[in-house]
């Protein structure tokens, strides 16, 4: 068995097993990170296509898709940044803009 992986969230030193994700030691403390395209279950597997887990890594210039991305010993990871709100507010709104609505849909089956 391998030392945990010490690393921060949001102000707080958390550790993660081998194997887990950034998202998956967030849920465990108690942070609630959004996703969509992940199912916390057995046989699911994190796509991150979904860009909707999107947190800030401190020193990386892009987002991090936490459902993927696994913690490295010390990392400062935020999840509650204006930079990664905004980034999920986008994904959603997207998602949004490219719903069908009854009004428009060609039949019933659609909706």
């Amino acid at each position: 068995m391998t030392d945990p992986i010490k690393f921060t969230l949001d102000g707080k030193e958390v550790a993660a097993e081998e194997g887990e994700t950034i998202w998956q030691v967030a849920k465990r403390e108690g942070t609630r990170i959004p996703h969509l395209c992940y199912l916390d279950k057995p046989g699911y597997r994190a796509d991150g296509n979904c860009r909707a887990c999107m947190v800030e890594i401190e020193g990386e210039r892009v987002l991090a898709a936490s459902c993927q991305r696994k913690p490295a010993e010390g990392m400062v990871v935020k999840t509650d940044t204006e930079r990664a709100d905004k980034s999920r507010r986008m994904v959603f709104e997207l998602l949004a803009a490219d719903m069908v609505t009854p009004e428009s849909s060609p039949n019933d089956q659609s909706t």
